[in-house]
This record gives structure tokens, C-alpha cells and sequence, in this order.
């Protein structure tokens, strides 16, 4: 069949192949007629090992080397030639009038428009059966397009249910609102297309975000495992030299006792030479001077003088110790190789290599880590799949050996918690693995340190300059880690959580500073015992604005509710806790009255909020911790009075960390309670010194840590608890 035939009965989609969906390139024909491109052909071997065509399903028996000798498919091969030069000529105009080109005629070579001109060559007789090729219409970006009829009257409506556009002067689109379609306006349709379109765009844009991501998450691990490469190797190195200069230092060592082991056995072995050569030389002198008195009996006495030497020379010969002391002399050094080195080389070698499983990670925040002794800490876990259940195993080890349980969980969506317990201080190790390898960021290095007091800050009158007389009365953790402390006067001493002192900050304004309260932005409010009054100010202790003068007796511990902006402050000689607006300074009402009953107070000295609102005071003259709602009513009695651990006797201040346990300082002791005010623990020892301890806050949750401003003996206590 001709090219001019096979137009008439082409379709655009016959010259596209049906694995790459694009125009075929090098089109070959299997023996079930059906035509592909040669690459995908090669790709779909190569792919599924066998050629079972796409279309038809019949199966080839086609190996690489058969491939280059299918048969081309010279028709469509012309066909593609005779579409890419038609295309490639395609003017702006048509041939016959300036509308845009739809259609291209074989035999005339002309480039027809789609309405009147290509009707009028259907209708002459002598071009009526020339074969016509569709040619693609192409609009530039933003324009209209025209309709394909009536060519120069853009197109204004859009048919959902037919998938058709038109203009005004289209027919169907008569027979469209007749049959009730859903008709709108083509701006309309274009905006809706194009809308959707930029979702599209705008998901396959976060896809590519992701996966970009990903390459770059793989480039950095390919760089990470390039760089701890080099490390290993240098680890290594540095391994195998250590080694080396000790072998070297031992064989040093082990040469210079031979050395003078030999020496020693030398000088013994050349010391008994002498003296037997000097007794064989002596009895050699003997013989000779008694073979010269033969026949001569006058020399009887001469005789009797030599016989004594000899008889001496002979006992010492003759006797035990001489031939021990030959044994003496007779241990010539031997080296002994170390027996079990072939046996340490051949399990632990010089150390060994392990891999970090990449699917899962330890938190950033749990890589290394300080807890207390005794306390239990969690590492977190995340993996990269969401749906991955597997169980990861974790080892808790210190430098001795000694080795301590963990318990591993999954939370769900890829998340793992490790529970672990160190009851001996030191270094210890988190040894993380999953399928036997370590995960990335395992081992967690652990310190461990000792619970109760780990630091002390004593006499802060000597940070001091000025009203050295007032004691310490409370402290807060700032926003750089360190501890701000105050003692009635216009001075804030700074300290790391070290106890090194840090500066020594100035109160622009006369005050007496009793308790502070910090805030999320940076701001302090704090309680004047001056002006009896709470003040507001910035992160240079400026005042922004005070509130309560007048009406404050002693105001004391303070606390913010940030969501409804609730200040509350204890009033030491008001025995109630007073309630403002912290950003206009209104009374918003009080909690409890003076007395001893439920709900009442006596010299109420601190104050907090739990999660939930609920109030909890200090009520130091009831010596007790009361609990009210976040509507002011009276709960509860949370903790009792009494000396022995589990009660309070004059409590001073209360914090809570956290966990929601609370913390209350009181007389002399530091005790931990629950939310609900059940006992835990003692934090403080008989005998840290603590004495009407007021202030406290918590400065670390990772060692749990706790400082105490301990009033009388005028210093700063640090606990671990």
C-alpha cells in the first residue's frame, strides 16, 4: 500500500508505539505483525528475559543477538518521514486564506484550513479522494483556540458530559442544551482545566520536593559513609601503631630481662670459674711442693701444713652446697610464646567493623545523654517506615561489663521508645541494633551521675556589692541555661548549672526583689517587697508596668497561666492568692480567705499551675499543699502536715517538673510528690543543710535537676533527684 493510501485510513496513534507510547523510532515488526520501536523491544528482553508481545500476548522465542535482525517496518518508517516533514513545514497560514493550517493534501501539497477551503477541495471532483493528513494544532500559551469550523470565531463553550468546545455558531452545542448537558462558559472550562492542572503540577512539584529529599538524605549518607570511611581507616591505622609500639615496648621489655638475666647468670658462671681455677691451681702447687719432698721424711711438718689445705680444698668440694650452686648458675632464659594470642587475634583480633542500620535513627536530643543514678530515661527511636513493627534490641552496658535491661516498644508510624535504668554512676553505652546491626546514631553514650546534691553555691552575699545583709529568696532557670538568683535587693546574680558565677545584673528601678516568674518571651515578673507591688518588665529588668500597689500586703510566690494570661500571686500577710491580668494589670478575683479551715490560708507563700489550671498552694501557715480548680473552687488537701517524709511542716515553695510531679521545699527537707500528691521520694540528705529552703525551680530535665534557694544558710543547692 502507497503512503497516499494508508493516509486515508491513518490514525495519529498508529504511529505511536504501544510500549513508550511516543512516535516510533526504528520501528520493527514481529512475526505477529505487531510493530515497536527496536530500544523498547531491547528493554522488554532484557526486562522480563523473554519477548511476549505487549498487544497480542504471543510469546517470541527472541534472544539479543536476534533482535537487529527483525524486520523493519518500511511503511510506517515512510509514514514517519512523510509526518515529520510536514509538520516541520507547516506555515502559519493557509494555503488558500490566513486561517490556521488543519490539514495537508498528499497529492497537492497544500496546507488547508478546517473550514471552507478543505470542504471546497472535498467538493471538487478532480482532488475530492486526495488523501487529507490531519496536522497537529498547536496554540501558543494563555491564547484561545478557534474552532475547528468555523475557524475564526473563538471558541466560548465547554459540554462537560460530551467533552466538546464551541462557539456560537456550532450546531451541537444547540443539540447539547436541548438534551439538558451541563454547558458552561470556555473561560470557565479553561479555568477549571487549568486549576486542576496546577494541583496536579503543585502534587507532582511536592512529589519531586520529595524525592529530591531523598537523593539529597542519599548523598548526604553516601558523603557521611565516605567521611566515616576515612575515619575508620584512620581508626584502624591508629589501632594496628598502638598495637605495634606495644608489642614493640613488650619485645623491648622481655629483651632487656633476657639481657640481664644473662648478665646475671654471666657474672655468677665467670665468678665460680674463678674460684674452682684458683682451688685446681692451688692443688696443682700442692702436688708439685709434696712431689718434691719425696724421700725426704724431715719435711713431716711441711707434709701435715699441706694435707690440712687439701683436706680443706676436699670438704668444699666434696660438700652439698658446692654442687648446688652449680644449679644456681645453670638457668639459661627461654621465651615462652603466649599461648592464647592466636586465640585473641582469631575472635577479637585488633577491634572490629560494624554498620549502621539507616532505616532507623536515634532522636538528635537522645545521642548522648546525663541521667541520675537509679533513674529511668527513654531513647527515642524513628524509622523511615511507618508501618515497620520490627523489634529493635537494645543493650545497656558500662565500661566494667556490667550490663543492665531495657525495654524496647513500638508507639506506631515508626516510632520506637527504649526504657533503660543505670544503677551504678559512670559512662555507660546504649547499644542499639536492628537484624544485628547497629542503627545510625547508636551507641548513645551515657553519663551517669549520683543522685542528691551534686553542687553547692555558697554565701551569696560575696557575688553581692551592695545590701549583703539580705539572704537568698529565689532563683529561675533563664533562657541561656544559666540560673538567675535574687535576695531583696535590686541585684540579680547569675550562675551557670555549675555554680560558676556568671555576671552580676542591676535592677534599673529601687526594688527588693521576693520571688520572679519568667516568661516564654524573654519578659520577668517578680514580686517588690519595697513597693509591695509585681512588676513586669523586659529582658534588661526595665519596667513595662506594675500592678496591685495598695492592695498587695506581702505579695510573694507568682505563676502565669500563658493560655488565659492569669497572673497568680500568693500574698504572704493577705492569706489569699490574688488574680490579675497580667497584660492590663485588672484584679480578676482571689482564692481563699485567712483561716484554718479547708480552702483557707495562713501566710500563703508559693503558688503553681498543673496542666489541667488547677491551683496548687503553698499554705505555710497551715503547714499543707492545697489544691483549688481552674474556677478558684477548693479541691482538695493534696499533702498533710507532719514531719516524717511524705508530709510538710511550713512549706515555703512548690515547682513542678516535667513529668507533672510536684516538688515542695520545705523547713528542712526537699520532697518529691506525684500530680496527685502521692510521696515518692526525698530529694535532699539529712545532711546537705538544708535550712528553710524558699525559692526552687528545675533546670534540667535530662539529668532531673533541681535548684533550691536555701535561705538562712544564704546559698544555692543543686539536686539531682
Amino acid at each position: 500500500m502507497s503512503v497516499s493510501k494508508a493516509l486515508q485510513f491513518m490514525d495519529k496513534k498508529d504511529l505511536e508505539c504501544a510500549i513508550c507510547l511516543n512516535r516510533f523510532h526504528q520501528p520493527k515488526t514481529l512475526k505477529c505483525t505487531h510493530t515497536y520501536c527496536l530500544q523498547c523491544i531491547q528493554k522488554w528482553v532484557e526486562t522480563h528475559e523473554e519477548m511476549k508481545c505487549p498487544t497480542c500476548k504471543q510469546e517470541h522465542d527472541l534472544t539479543k543477538e536476534d533482535l537487529n535482525k527483525l524486520a523493519s517496518n518500511t511503511k510506517i518508517s515512510q509514514l514517519l518521514e512523510y509526518v515529520m516533514k510536514t509538520e516541520d513545514q507547516k506555515p502559519t497560514k493557509c494555503s488558500c486564506c490566513d486561517n490556521q493550517p488543519a490539514y495537508h493534501c498528499l497529492t497537492c501539497q497544500l496546507f488547508l484550513c478546517g473550514s471552507q477551503c478543505v470542504k471546497q477541495h472535498k467538493m471538487i471532483p478532480s482532488t475530492k479522494d486526495h488523501p487529507l493528513y490531519t496536522l497537529d494544532i498547536k496554540e501558543p500559551d494563555g491564547q484561545p483556540t478557534n474552532c475547528q469550523v468555523h475557524c475564526n470565531t473563538p471558541l466560548e463553550f465547554y459540554c462537560s458530559n460530551c467533552n466538546k468546545s464551541a462557539c456560537k455558531r456550532c450546531e451541537h452545542i444547540l443539540r447539547c442544551y436541548q438534551k439538558q448537558h451541563e454547558v458552561i462558559p470556555m473561560s470557565t472550562a479553561i479555568e477549571e482545566f487549568n486549576k486542576n492542572a496546577t494541583e496536579l503540577v503543585k502534587l507532582a512539584q511536592e512529589i519531586e520536593n520529595k524525592l529530591t529529599e531523598k537523593l539529597e538524605f542519599i548523598d548526604k549518607n553516601k558523603s557521611l559513609s565516605k567521611s566515616q570511611l576515612k575515619l575508620s581507616r584512620t581508626a584502624i591505622e591508629i589501632q594496628e601503631n598502638k598495637l605495634i609500639k606495644k608489642v614493640k615496648e613488650k619485645s623491648k621489655e622481655l629483651t632487656l630481662k633476657l639481657e640481664k638475666i644473662h648478665k646475671e647468670e654471666e657474672d655468677a658462671i665467670d665468678s665460680k670459674f674463678k674460684d674452682i681455677d684458683s682451688k685446681r691451681t692451688q692443688l696443682n702447687n700442692l702436688m708439685a711442693k709434696v712431689n718434691k719432698m719425696m724421700n725426704k721424711p724431715e719435711e713431716r711438718e711441711a707434709l701435715g701444713s699441706h694435707t690440712t689445705t687439701i683436706n680443706t680444698v676436699r670438704d668444699k668440694v666434696l660438700a652439698t652446697d658446692f654442687d648446688k650452686s652449680f644449679d644456681k648458675i645453670n638457668m639459661t632464659p627461654k621465651f615462652i610464646p603466649c599461648t592464647h594470642l592466636d586465640e585473641l587475634m582469631n575472635t577479637e583480633g585488633i577491634g572490629k567493623i560494624i554498620t549502621a542500620d539507616m532505616t532507623y535513627e536515634v532522636a538528635d536530643d537522645d545521642k548522648e545523654i546525663t541521667v541520675p543514678k537509679g533513674q529511668p530515661f527513654v531513647v527515642k527511636v524513628s524509622s523511615l517506615s511507618e508501618s515497620d513493627a520490627c523489634q529493635l534490641a537494645a543493650t545497656l552496658i558500662n565500661s566494667s561489663g556490667e550490663e543492665s535491661p531495657t525495654d524496647v516498644e513500638y508507639d506506631g508510624n515508626g516510632q520506637y521508645t527504649i526504657t533503660g535504668r543505670c544503677n551504678v554512676e559512670g559512662d555507660w553505652q546504649m547499644k542499639i541494633t536492628a537484624r544485628d546491626e547497629h542503627i545510625k546514631g547508636s551507641p548513645v553514650n551515657i553519663k551517669v551521675e549520683k543522685l542528691g546534691l551534686v553542687h553547692t553555691i555558697d554565701n551569696i552575699s560575696d557575688y553581692k556589692e551592695h545590701n549583703k545583709e539580705f539572704k537568698v529568696t529565689d532563683l529561675v532557670l533563664n533562657r541561656d541555661g544559666c540560673i538567675l538568683v535574687s535576695s531583696r535587693s535590686k541585684y540579680i546574680l547569675k550562675f551557670n548549672q555549675l555554680g560558676s558565677f556568671v555576671a552580676r545584673i542591676q535592677v534599673p528601678q529601687i526594688v527588693a526583689i521576693n520571688r520572679m516568674h519568667l516568661m516564654s518571651d524573654g519578659h520577668m515578673i517578680y514580686s517588690d517587697a519595697i513597693a509591695k507591688c509585681v512588676v513586669l518588665c523586659d529582658e534588661n529588668f526595665q519596667e513595662v508596668r506594675s500592678f496591685g500597689k495598695g492592695m498587695f500586703k506581702f505579695p510573694f510566690g507568682l505563676t502565669l497561666n500563658k493560655e488565659t494570661r492569669a497572673l497568680y500571686v500568693a500574698d504572704n500577710n493577705a492569706h489569699c492568692v490574688y488574680k490579675f491580668n497580667v497584660d492590663d494589670g485588672r484584679l480578676l478575683g482571689e482564692i481563699g480567705s485567712e483561716g484554718s479551715e479547708v480552702g483557707q490560708m495562713m501566710y500563703p507563700q508559693d503558688v503553681i499551675l498543673t496542666k489541667e489550671g488547677h491551683v496548687v498552694v503553698a499554705d505555710f501557715g497551715n503547714e499543707r499543699i492545697q489544691m483549688f480548680d481552674a474556677n478558684d473552687k477548693f479541691m482538695r488537701i493534696i499533702v498533710g502536715t507532719g514531719k516524717k517524709d511524705g508530709k510538710v511542716w511550713g512549706p515555703h515553695g512548690v515547682t513542678m517538673d516535667m513529668d507533672e510531679n510536684i516538688i515542695v521545699s520545705s523547713n528542712h527537707k526537699l520532697q518529691l510528690f506525684d500530680k496527685n500528691g502521692v510521696f515518692l521520694a526525698r530529694i535532699d540528705h539529712k545532711d546537705d543543710e538544708l535550712d528553710s529552703p524558699l525559692g526552687i525551680t528545675v533546670i534540667s530535665n535530662r539529668p532531673r535537676r533541681v535548684a533550691v534557694a536555701n535561705h538562712r544558710p544564704n546559698n544555692v543547692k543543686i539536686f539531682n533527684y
